[in-house]
């Protein structure tokens, strides 16, 4: 008899215990709920493999800031003009700013060669090259030189270079368009343009064509 009334008691504490158990229980799934779903939303990845980020809190949207609507290159954005300023040079210090203006249209590196000793009574001159990015034919290159006259004065030309992929013959229809050829050099045509640029049309082993536009700055 007093077995039983042992075992009963040790029965109806463990269901009292267990009882007492369920609301711990509750608030632990309760819990668990939010930390499993951050945990798989931190383990999904998009297409790429990579880890999809978190979302942002909602705010309110500002105004995308505006573009910029490429700007005219300053003189301090052209390499030859930096380095004629760094080597002093002053007398043809505009003419070189003027065809850097005119043979610099893209992203450019440029080398340049001049006297030490004498830079502003010698010749200057700066090798550039050019890529686009959007073109077919994505790089170029370009020369420029500036010398002295005396007096002040100084005289100058540039000689721009391209590759295009189309043939000699298409290209030079299309510049005769605003010009005439005024030469063939060994089976070279020389277009000159109405600005007075004198464009070599050199054909290449691939059915190309490399224009040599060659100008004079006074």
């Amino acid at each position: 008899m007093m077995l039983w009334k042992t075992a009963g008691r040790c029965a109806v504490c463990a269901a009292a215990l267990l009882l007492a158990s369920f609301p711990l229980l509750a608030q632990k799934e309760h819990a668990a709920a939010p930390a499993a779903k951050a945990g798989a939303a931190a383990g999904k990845s998009d297409a790429s493999g990579k880890p999809s980020a978190a979302p942002a809190p909602s705010t309110t949207a500002e105004p995308p800031a505006p573009q910029p609507q490429g700007p005219q290159a300053t003189i301090g954005e052209f390499q030859p003009v930096l380095h004629a300023q760094g080597a002093k040079i002053a007398t043809c210090m505009d003419t070189i700013v003027a065809e850097s203006a005119t043979v610099i249209d893209a992203p450019h590196t440029a080398i340049p060669s001049w006297a030490t000793g004498a830079p502003h009574d010698n010749i200057f001159v700066s090798i550039i090259g050019l890529n686009y990015p959007n073109k077919a034919s994505p790089n170029g290159a370009a020369i420029l030189f500036a010398a002295p006259l005396g007096s002040g004065k100084c005289e100058g030309g540039t000689v721009q270079i391209y590759p295009f992929g189309q043939s000699c013959s298409a290209l030079q229809a299309s510049l005769i368009k605003e010009g005439h050829t005024i030469a063939t050099l060994r089976a070279l045509p020389v277009v000159e343009t109405k600005n007075g640029y004198r464009d070599v049309l050199i054909p290449t082993a691939g059915g190309g064509c490399v224009l040599v536009s060659v100008g004079m700055r006074q």
